[in-house]
């Protein structure tokens, strides 16, 4: 039987290891965010958090393990956001007794990685594709399968409605290289950027209004009508 004293020092160590656990996924996502998965080691995450070096492996069983709650609740999150999104753009147009605009898709599709509330999430989900593009793991395709998928696919459908005058084929090329072009924009963050370089400085990514304008120009463009 266990008595009051030590029931109430048992739940005192549950939320204390809630807490630090918390702080270990914070300073996680924190750093991810700032220097790229693979540059940060779990030593770093563990200072950051103050907490005890072998934290990550205690709390999570390895980095890859964290790596995947981090970015797992960044994919989901902004899934839910942008699926809420389109259901506003679809319902407005049922109203209005038109086809969804355009602009306001690529608008939603945008905010998820140049948003002014949750830019630490946008740089983490860009760096999440960007990782499962050039160096897939079995987590990245669990996360990008699992959360991604099923709103790319909703994203084309809604297009689809949008620009009546494209194929589903064509719609589908094109969403693939709306993605690209804003996650390759995303990955020229930080000193040296080679668009800030060949600019001559007039021109920056981390100029967040003018980027976020400039990706929904670009792709609003590219689902226009064909020239002929």
């Amino acid at each position: 039987m266990i008595d009051n004293t030590q029931r109430s020092n048992r739940t005192g160590a549950d939320k204390g290891d809630d807490v630090t656990r918390a702080r270990v996924l914070d300073s996680a996502a924190a750093l991810f965010a700032e220097n790229g998965i693979d540059r940060v080691t779990t030593r770093a995450i563990s200072e950051r958090a103050g907490a005890n070096v072998a934290a990550v492996n205690y709390y999570f069983g390895g980095k890859d393990n964290l790596s995947v709650e981090v970015f797992r609740h960044v994919a989901r999150e902004s899934a839910e956001r942008r699926f809420a999104g389109l259901d506003r753009i679809l319902e407005n147009a049922r109203i209005a007794g038109g086809p969804p605009p355009i602009r306001d898709i690529i608008e939603v599709f945008v905010d998820a990685y140049v948003s002014a509330d949750a830019p630490r999430n946008g740089t983490l989900l860009a760096q999440l594709v960007l990782k499962h593009r050039l160096s897939p793991t079995h987590w990245t395709q669990a996360v990008v399968q699992e959360e991604l998928d099923p709103l790319a696919k909703r994203f084309i459908s809604v297009l689809c409605l949008a620009a009546p005058y494209l194929e589903v084929r064509e719609v589908h090329w094109r969403y693939h290289m709306m993605a690209g072009a804003v996650i390759l924009t995303m990955s020229d963050r930080g000193a040296g950027g080679r668009i800030e370089r060949l600019s001559e400085g007039q021109s920056s990514v981390d100029d967040t209004e003018t980027l976020r304008s400039e990706l929904v120009n670009f792709a609003t463009t590219a689902f226009g009508p064909t020239a002929d």
